[in-house]
Protein backbone atom coordinates (compact mmCIF):
# COMPACT_ATOMS: atom_id res chain seq x y z
CA UNK A 1 0.00 0.00 0.00
CA UNK A 2 1.12 3.49 -0.96
CA UNK A 3 1.97 6.73 0.74
CA UNK A 4 -0.58 8.03 -0.71
CA UNK A 5 -3.32 5.38 -0.04
CA UNK A 6 -2.29 6.03 4.00
CA UNK A 7 -2.36 10.10 3.47
CA UNK A 8 -5.52 11.48 5.09
CA UNK A 9 -4.92 14.80 3.74
CA UNK A 10 -5.47 13.35 0.19
CA UNK A 11 -8.48 11.05 1.28
CA UNK A 12 -10.14 14.63 2.98
CA UNK A 13 -9.30 16.31 -0.25
CA UNK A 14 -11.25 13.35 -2.32
CA UNK A 15 -13.86 13.05 -0.32
CA UNK A 16 -14.82 16.79 -0.31
CA UNK A 17 -14.73 17.17 -4.41
CA UNK A 18 -17.01 13.94 -4.04
CA UNK A 19 -19.73 15.53 -2.17
CA UNK A 20 -19.00 19.31 -4.15
CA UNK A 21 -19.77 17.02 -7.67
CA UNK A 22 -23.01 15.41 -5.57
CA UNK A 23 -24.40 18.13 -4.91
CA UNK A 24 -23.75 17.94 -0.94
CA UNK A 25 -22.61 21.60 -0.68
CA UNK A 26 -24.75 24.11 -1.78
CA UNK A 27 -22.68 26.72 -4.35
CA UNK A 28 -22.97 30.05 -5.40
CA UNK A 29 -23.71 32.18 -8.84
CA UNK A 30 -22.45 35.47 -8.97
CA UNK A 31 -24.52 37.74 -11.74
CA UNK A 32 -20.91 38.73 -12.72
CA UNK A 33 -18.34 36.26 -15.49
CA UNK A 34 -15.85 34.60 -12.73
CA UNK A 35 -12.44 34.05 -13.84
CA UNK A 36 -10.54 31.63 -11.33
CA UNK A 37 -6.72 31.57 -11.38
CA UNK A 38 -5.35 29.29 -9.04
CA UNK A 39 -2.54 26.47 -8.84
CA UNK A 40 -2.46 22.76 -7.62
CA UNK A 41 0.72 23.78 -5.24
CA UNK A 42 1.71 25.82 -2.39
CA UNK A 43 4.50 28.24 -3.19
CA UNK A 44 5.14 31.18 -6.08
CA UNK A 45 3.84 29.92 -9.48
CA UNK A 46 2.57 33.71 -10.79
CA UNK A 47 -0.95 33.34 -10.16
CA UNK A 48 -0.88 37.34 -9.01
CA UNK A 49 0.96 38.25 -11.63
CA UNK A 50 -1.47 36.56 -13.93
CA UNK A 51 -4.62 38.38 -12.30
CA UNK A 52 -3.14 41.65 -12.39
CA UNK A 53 -2.31 41.28 -16.01
CA UNK A 54 -5.86 39.77 -16.67
CA UNK A 55 -7.39 42.71 -14.86
CA UNK A 56 -5.86 44.87 -17.07
CA UNK A 57 -6.33 43.45 -20.27
CA UNK A 58 -10.43 43.52 -19.34
CA UNK A 59 -10.27 46.77 -18.28
CA UNK A 60 -8.66 47.61 -21.09
CA UNK A 61 -11.68 46.36 -23.47
CA UNK A 62 -14.10 48.52 -21.46
CA UNK A 63 -15.43 45.82 -18.36
CA UNK A 64 -15.73 46.65 -15.10
CA UNK A 65 -13.87 44.56 -13.45
CA UNK A 66 -13.32 43.01 -9.77
CA UNK A 67 -10.53 40.80 -7.74
CA UNK A 68 -12.13 38.85 -4.89
CA UNK A 69 -9.36 37.02 -2.52
CA UNK A 70 -8.90 35.88 0.73
CA UNK A 71 -6.95 38.32 2.06
CA UNK A 72 -4.24 35.62 3.83
CA UNK A 73 -2.83 36.46 7.29
CA UNK A 74 -5.36 39.65 7.31
CA UNK A 75 -5.72 40.75 10.49
CA UNK A 76 -9.70 41.25 9.72
CA UNK A 77 -12.44 38.63 9.14
CA UNK A 78 -15.24 38.43 6.91
CA UNK A 79 -15.70 40.10 4.05
CA UNK A 80 -14.12 43.16 3.65
CA UNK A 81 -13.81 46.04 0.45
CA UNK A 82 -10.58 46.88 0.40
CA UNK A 83 -10.88 48.87 -3.01
CA UNK A 84 -13.58 50.70 -4.88
CA UNK A 85 -11.84 51.42 -8.03
CA UNK A 86 -10.11 54.67 -6.61
CA UNK A 87 -7.97 54.23 -3.70
CA UNK A 88 -7.38 51.61 -0.81
CA UNK A 89 -10.16 51.93 1.77
CA UNK A 90 -8.72 50.19 4.66
CA UNK A 91 -4.44 49.56 5.39
CA UNK A 92 -2.47 46.91 4.21
CA UNK A 93 -2.61 44.77 7.66
CA UNK A 94 -6.62 44.64 7.86
CA UNK A 95 -6.69 43.50 3.59
CA UNK A 96 -3.60 41.37 3.36
CA UNK A 97 -0.65 42.40 1.38
CA UNK A 98 -1.77 40.87 -2.21
CA UNK A 99 -5.38 42.70 -1.71
CA UNK A 100 -3.86 45.65 -0.68
CA UNK A 101 -1.24 45.69 -3.67
CA UNK A 102 -4.04 44.97 -6.22
CA UNK A 103 -5.71 48.05 -4.54
CA UNK A 104 -2.82 50.34 -4.97
CA UNK A 105 -1.92 48.86 -8.78
CA UNK A 106 -5.00 48.89 -10.40
CA UNK A 107 -7.56 52.16 -10.82
CA UNK A 108 -10.84 51.29 -11.66
CA UNK A 109 -10.62 47.79 -10.43
CA UNK A 110 -12.69 47.34 -7.20
CA UNK A 111 -10.99 44.83 -4.43
CA UNK A 112 -12.62 42.68 -2.05
CA UNK A 113 -11.32 40.44 0.39
CA UNK A 114 -13.98 37.42 1.97
CA UNK A 115 -12.64 33.97 3.53
CA UNK A 116 -16.70 33.08 2.02
CA UNK A 117 -16.23 33.64 -1.73
CA UNK A 118 -20.19 34.01 -2.14
CA UNK A 119 -20.14 36.11 0.25
CA UNK A 120 -17.35 38.39 -0.90
CA UNK A 121 -19.11 38.18 -4.66
CA UNK A 122 -22.33 39.50 -2.56
CA UNK A 123 -20.19 42.29 -1.40
CA UNK A 124 -18.78 43.33 -4.71
CA UNK A 125 -21.89 43.43 -6.63
CA UNK A 126 -23.72 45.06 -4.16
CA UNK A 127 -21.12 48.15 -4.20
CA UNK A 128 -19.39 47.67 -7.67
CA UNK A 129 -21.35 46.12 -9.98
CA UNK A 130 -18.99 44.27 -11.85
CA UNK A 131 -19.10 42.47 -14.89
CA UNK A 132 -16.01 40.14 -14.15
CA UNK A 133 -14.94 39.07 -10.90
CA UNK A 134 -11.46 37.25 -11.05
CA UNK A 135 -10.68 34.93 -8.09
CA UNK A 136 -7.75 35.06 -6.98
CA UNK A 137 -6.11 31.87 -5.68
CA UNK A 138 -9.38 30.27 -6.62
CA UNK A 139 -9.42 26.65 -7.76
CA UNK A 140 -9.83 24.68 -4.52
CA UNK A 141 -12.59 27.30 -3.46
CA UNK A 142 -15.76 25.36 -4.82
CA UNK A 143 -18.44 27.25 -3.10
CA UNK A 144 -18.53 29.86 -6.03
CA UNK A 145 -19.22 28.26 -9.70
CA UNK A 146 -16.92 29.91 -12.08
CA UNK A 147 -17.17 30.05 -16.24
CA UNK A 148 -13.62 29.38 -16.67
CA UNK A 149 -10.61 28.02 -14.72
CA UNK A 150 -7.30 28.90 -14.97
CA UNK A 151 -4.67 26.32 -13.37
CA UNK A 152 -1.35 27.09 -13.30
CA UNK A 153 1.23 24.36 -13.38
CA UNK A 154 4.83 24.09 -12.93
CA UNK A 155 7.30 21.17 -14.14
CA UNK A 156 7.69 20.26 -10.47
CA UNK A 157 4.04 19.66 -10.23
CA UNK A 158 4.37 16.25 -12.54
CA UNK A 159 6.00 14.64 -9.84
CA UNK A 160 5.83 16.14 -6.53
CA UNK A 161 3.47 14.55 -3.88
CA UNK A 162 0.45 15.64 -1.83
CA UNK A 163 0.71 17.46 0.92
CA UNK A 164 2.17 16.72 3.77
CA UNK A 165 4.62 14.52 1.84
CA UNK A 166 4.78 16.83 -0.99
CA UNK A 167 3.93 20.25 -1.95
CA UNK A 168 0.72 19.66 -4.09
CA UNK A 169 -2.90 20.99 -2.56
CA UNK A 170 -4.61 18.32 -4.68
CA UNK A 171 -3.10 15.22 -7.17
CA UNK A 172 -2.94 15.54 -10.51
CA UNK A 173 -5.68 13.69 -11.37
CA UNK A 174 -8.18 16.44 -10.45
CA UNK A 175 -7.90 18.04 -13.64
CA UNK A 176 -9.78 15.35 -15.34
CA UNK A 177 -12.88 17.16 -13.83
CA UNK A 178 -11.96 20.10 -12.97
CA UNK A 179 -9.90 23.62 -14.83
CA UNK A 180 -10.36 24.76 -18.29
CA UNK A 181 -6.77 25.83 -19.52
CA UNK A 182 -3.96 24.83 -18.59
CA UNK A 183 -0.98 27.50 -18.26
CA UNK A 184 2.59 26.80 -17.35
CA UNK A 185 4.81 28.79 -15.47
CA UNK A 186 8.38 28.47 -14.51
CA UNK A 187 9.75 27.07 -17.70
CA UNK A 188 10.35 27.78 -21.11
CA UNK A 189 8.64 26.53 -23.75
CA UNK A 190 8.16 23.68 -25.31
CA UNK A 191 7.71 21.59 -22.48
CA UNK A 192 6.89 18.11 -23.39
CA UNK A 193 5.89 16.45 -19.89
CA UNK A 194 3.33 19.41 -19.59
CA UNK A 195 2.00 19.91 -23.48
CA UNK A 196 1.79 15.77 -23.00
CA UNK A 197 -0.21 15.61 -19.54
CA UNK A 198 -2.28 18.42 -20.61
CA UNK A 199 -3.09 17.35 -24.01
CA UNK A 200 -4.08 13.58 -22.64
CA UNK A 201 -7.21 15.68 -20.22
CA UNK A 202 -7.93 17.90 -23.62
CA UNK A 203 -7.04 20.63 -22.50
CA UNK A 204 -5.93 23.89 -24.29
CA UNK A 205 -3.02 25.37 -22.78
CA UNK A 206 0.25 27.95 -22.84
CA UNK A 207 2.88 29.62 -21.34
CA UNK A 208 3.19 32.70 -18.87
CA UNK A 209 6.46 33.78 -20.14
CA UNK A 210 8.35 36.94 -18.64
CA UNK A 211 9.29 39.22 -21.62
CA UNK A 212 10.95 41.56 -19.53
CA UNK A 213 11.52 43.93 -16.65
CA UNK A 214 10.95 47.78 -14.59
CA UNK A 215 12.13 49.26 -12.14
CA UNK A 216 10.38 51.76 -9.63
CA UNK A 217 11.67 53.98 -7.09
CA UNK A 218 9.54 54.84 -4.11
CA UNK A 219 7.23 57.60 -5.88
CA UNK A 220 6.16 54.51 -8.02
CA UNK A 221 8.40 56.35 -10.98
CA UNK A 222 10.08 54.11 -13.18
CA UNK A 223 13.98 54.02 -13.49
CA UNK A 224 16.56 53.36 -15.65
CA UNK A 225 18.35 50.03 -14.85
CA UNK A 226 21.72 51.85 -15.86
CA UNK A 227 21.29 53.96 -12.63
CA UNK A 228 21.97 51.75 -10.26
CA UNK A 229 25.62 50.64 -12.19
CA UNK A 230 28.19 50.48 -9.52
CA UNK A 231 26.03 50.63 -7.01
CA UNK A 232 25.98 48.40 -3.91
CA UNK A 233 22.33 46.76 -3.11
CA UNK A 234 20.63 44.57 -0.97
CA UNK A 235 17.61 42.52 -2.00
CA UNK A 236 14.58 41.50 0.01
CA UNK A 237 11.25 39.67 -0.21
CA UNK A 238 8.88 37.60 1.28
CA UNK A 239 7.53 35.43 -1.16
CA UNK A 240 5.93 32.20 -2.22
CA UNK A 241 9.19 31.22 -4.46
CA UNK A 242 12.37 33.97 -3.27
CA UNK A 243 14.48 32.31 -4.62
CA UNK A 244 13.17 32.97 -8.57
CA UNK A 245 13.18 36.34 -7.76
CA UNK A 246 16.95 36.41 -6.45
CA UNK A 247 18.31 34.68 -9.26
CA UNK A 248 16.27 37.11 -11.82
CA UNK A 249 17.84 39.99 -9.74
CA UNK A 250 21.24 38.62 -9.81
CA UNK A 251 20.95 37.92 -13.60
CA UNK A 252 20.22 41.87 -13.75
CA UNK A 253 23.10 43.10 -11.92
CA UNK A 254 25.51 41.06 -14.48
CA UNK A 255 23.62 42.97 -17.30
CA UNK A 256 23.67 46.45 -15.63
CA UNK A 257 27.05 46.02 -13.24
CA UNK A 258 25.40 46.78 -10.37
CA UNK A 259 26.61 44.63 -6.92
CA UNK A 260 24.41 42.37 -4.52
CA UNK A 261 26.18 42.68 -0.80
CA UNK A 262 22.97 41.87 1.50
CA UNK A 263 19.95 39.07 0.54
CA UNK A 264 17.36 39.29 3.15
CA UNK A 265 14.70 36.58 2.58
CA UNK A 266 10.91 35.59 4.95
CA UNK A 267 8.46 33.44 4.00
CA UNK A 268 5.32 34.67 1.94
CA UNK A 269 2.95 37.32 3.68
CA UNK A 270 6.08 38.63 6.45
CA UNK A 271 4.48 41.32 8.06
CA UNK A 272 8.26 43.23 8.19
CA UNK A 273 8.03 44.01 12.25
CA UNK A 274 11.29 42.75 13.01
CA UNK A 275 13.25 44.36 9.78
CA UNK A 276 14.86 47.91 8.99
CA UNK A 277 16.67 47.97 5.68
CA UNK A 278 20.45 49.57 6.09
CA UNK A 279 19.64 52.88 5.10
CA UNK A 280 23.55 52.87 3.40
CA UNK A 281 22.32 50.33 0.90
CA UNK A 282 19.48 50.31 -2.17
CA UNK A 283 17.43 47.94 -1.87
CA UNK A 284 15.45 45.78 -4.27
CA UNK A 285 12.12 44.36 -3.71
CA UNK A 286 8.44 43.42 -5.07
CA UNK A 287 5.39 45.58 -5.29
CA UNK A 288 4.31 43.10 -2.12
CA UNK A 289 6.86 43.97 0.18
CA UNK A 290 6.85 47.77 -1.06
CA UNK A 291 3.83 48.10 0.41
CA UNK A 292 4.53 46.77 3.56
CA UNK A 293 7.78 47.98 4.49
CA UNK A 294 6.71 51.28 4.52
CA UNK A 295 7.98 52.86 1.23
CA UNK A 296 10.96 53.95 1.80
CA UNK A 297 13.35 56.10 -0.58
CA UNK A 298 15.87 53.92 -0.40
CA UNK A 299 13.60 51.21 -1.93
CA UNK A 300 13.46 49.93 -5.42
CA UNK A 301 10.43 48.24 -7.18
CA UNK A 302 10.75 45.12 -9.74
CA UNK A 303 8.60 44.12 -12.03
CA UNK A 304 8.27 41.60 -14.41
CA UNK A 305 7.14 42.39 -17.62
CA UNK A 306 4.50 38.94 -18.63
CA UNK A 307 3.04 38.21 -21.39
CA UNK A 308 -0.42 35.71 -21.42
CA UNK A 309 -1.13 33.37 -24.38
CA UNK A 310 -2.98 34.95 -26.97
CA UNK A 311 -5.29 31.81 -26.98
CA UNK A 312 -5.96 31.88 -23.00
CA UNK A 313 -7.00 35.52 -23.53
CA UNK A 314 -9.19 35.10 -27.25
CA UNK A 315 -10.64 32.51 -24.74
CA UNK A 316 -11.97 34.31 -22.37
CA UNK A 317 -13.12 37.06 -24.75
CA UNK A 318 -14.44 34.31 -26.63
CA UNK A 319 -16.11 32.56 -24.35
CA UNK A 320 -16.80 34.75 -21.43
CA UNK A 321 -17.56 38.55 -23.05
CA UNK A 322 -18.48 37.72 -26.68
CA UNK A 323 -16.62 40.80 -27.85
Amino acid sequence: MGRFSLNPYLWGVKFRNYLYRKGFFKTCRPKAKVISVGNLSVGGTGKTPTVLHLARHLKGKGLKVAILLRGYKRKTKGPLLVSDGKAPLIDIYQSGDEAYMYARLLKGVAVAVAENRCEGARLLEQNFSPDAILLDDGFQHLRIERDLDIVLLTPRDLTDRVLPFGRLREPLEVLKEKGDYCLFSKTKKPHEGLEKFCSSLGKEFGYLTVKGFKLFNHLLREVDFRELKGKRVGVVSALGDNETFLKQVRELSQIYGFEITKVVQFRDHHRYGDFQPDENLLWITTFKDFFKLGERENLLVLERELELPQGLLQMVEEKLFKL
